[in-house]
């Protein structure tokens, strides 16, 4: 789906650049470059288009990306707000383009004309082009302008901010590049003259931008329908399409692909591909997800966490002295057992996830922060995610892609990378951190100096009431726990 947003947005993008075309900065562009005012030469004009496309489109990214990465600071998504205030936005900016109704607010401003006798002519194309790039520095020629500025902000994605910026500005450059290098030898002069003369396609580029707002309404609304939330329940687990969550009323619930929710005999639920396990009466149940038949039962005491996958099932236990002890055990052949980790703390093992043969689990103590992997079938491990000094929690593994929880003073951000490095890792979710934060001086007395340690997403005050829990990953979408006063639920995200 954000696949198709983001050609939607781009394209609508392109169109509003286009339109710009019919501003009378747009017209002065042409006649600057591409006139004797200028420079007659033709590699010094086609040099010029060049310089005036890459300042466009870089225009275009500092506005709308830079808007996106505000959007992205500022708020949260999870909930379907952000795409429901942007689906919001582009239908209304639809309505008003397709009637053809008066550009308000109106930005009557021009570039500065003193620029073309002073600078050589592929500077200052380039330095107009970042001008009508950025979009806001002079007349606007449709609404889709400041819908989709409105867009990158509510979806607060850097990636979709980025694209619509490139757009845009490819799309304010290109009635240079047609008719710049043929405005000398006549073919320009009436193609620009055509322009000029017949408003009907600066309407109807008007109503090609309202259908593609439309159809990103239409996708961002869907957007606002995956991004769904289950109330009072925790603990998600997700494979194939089923979906599985420990309910806050003490019963495991699963809900099939087709949308059918059924009560399970049982708590703490999990599913894995083909398999589904829970907890009840001092013993697991690994069950068949197609027919609920069991296919083996492993006695089990004070387990409070599972993880399945078609050859192996996970779990999280206390021992007597109420140490955590994390075992798995092979479905295929049950006696073969594996220790894989212990802890003389409760809660400094985290809750197991499973992707076939691999576990990954977090370790949190007062000394270190890290996610391990292990092969169950060779014994092998891998330190997947190490910090002295951020709280790393709550993984989940899909296909080599791993869903975890960075957690600092700032910031909760669930985070999705590969297994082996943290270099590109998205940040999918960020909330305020639940830490109280002073303002680094004394109420009452001068604030010469500030020891606060500044946080970008959030002021001083007091910390989040919102902590995010355990997580789960498909292959479109991540879960993840958010735990409140007295209540959680559990948030789908878009990957």
């Amino acid at each position: 789906m954000l696949d198709g947003l983001l050609v939607a947005l781009a394209l609508t993008a392109m169109v509003a650049g286009l339109t710009g075309a019919f501003s009378p900065c747009g017209f002065s562009m042409v006649d600057t470059i591409g006139s004797t005012l200028g420079n007659t030469r033709k590699s010094i004009t086609r040099l010029a288009c060049f310089t005036f496309t890459i300042g466009a489109m870089l225009g275009g990214v500092l506005t709308f990306g830079g808007l996106a990465f505000v959007g992205q600071l500022a708020g949260e998504t999870s909930t379907g707000l952000g795409w429901a205030l942007a689906a919001s936005i582009a239908l209304t900016a639809a309505i008003a383009d397709w009637r053809g109704w008066r550009i308000a607010p109106q930005i009557r401003r021009q570039v500065p004309e003193s620029w073309r006798w002073r600078l050589s002519l592929p500077l200052v194309a380039g330095l107009y082009g970042v001008l009508l790039g950025l979009g806001f520095t002079t007349f606007v020629l449709s609404f889709a302008v400041w819908a989709l500025a409105g867009i990158s902000v509510a979806v607060g994605s850097p990636v979709l901010g980025i694209a619509i910026g490139l757009a845009f500005g490819f799309g304010r450059a290109l009635p240079v590049i047609w008719l710049a290098p043929e405005l000398n030898n006549g073919r320009g002069s009436e193609r620009l003259e055509g322009m000029a003369a017949e408003p009907r396609l600066w309407l109807g580029l008007r109503r090609l931008d309202a259908l593609g707002l439309l159809l990103c309404a239409l996708l961002m609304g869907t957007a606002v329908a995956n991004a769904s939330t289950l109330p009072a329940a925790t603990d998600p687990s997700v494979s194939e399409g089923a979906l599985a969550w420990q309910s806050l009323d003490g019963q495991g619930r699963l809900q099939l692909p087709s949308g059918e929710q059924r009560t399970l005999p049982g708590t703490d639920p999990a599913v894995g591909e083909s398999v589904i396990a829970w907890q009840s009466a001092s013993q697991i149940t690994v069950a068949d997800l197609a027919t609920m038949t069991p296919k083996l039962v492993l006695p089990a005491v004070n387990v409070d966490a599972i993880a399945v996958s078609p050859t192996w099932v996970a779990y999280r236990g206390q021992g007597i002295h109420g140490e955590d002890n994390l075992i798995a055990v092979s479905l295929t052949n049950p006696a073969e057992r594996r220790y894989v980790d212990g802890s003389p703390r409760p809660g400094e093992i985290g809750r197991p996830a499973l992707d076939r043969e691999t576990v990954v689990f977090a370790v949190d103590t007062p000394k270190r922060n890290i996610i391990e992997g292990m092969n169950l079938a060779t014994g092998v491990r891998h330190v997947l995610r190490y910090s002295s000094s951020t709280g790393l929690l709550n993984p989940a593994l899909l296909h080599g892609r791993l869903l975890y929880e960075q957690i600092n003073h700032c910031a909760q951000e669930l985070r999705l990378g590969s297994m082996g490095s943290v270099r590109h890792d998205q940040v999918l979710l960020r909330l305020a951190s639940t830490v109280s934060r002073d303002p680094g001086y004394e109420p009452g007395y001068e604030a010469n100096w500030n020891s606060a340690s500044p946080c970008s997403n959030r002021p001083t005050g007091a910390g989040n009431d919102i902590r995010l829990g355990p997580s789960a990953l498909s292959s479109t979408a991540a879960y993840v726990t958010e735990i409140g006063s007295g209540a959680s639920r559990i948030v789908k995200v878009e990957r």
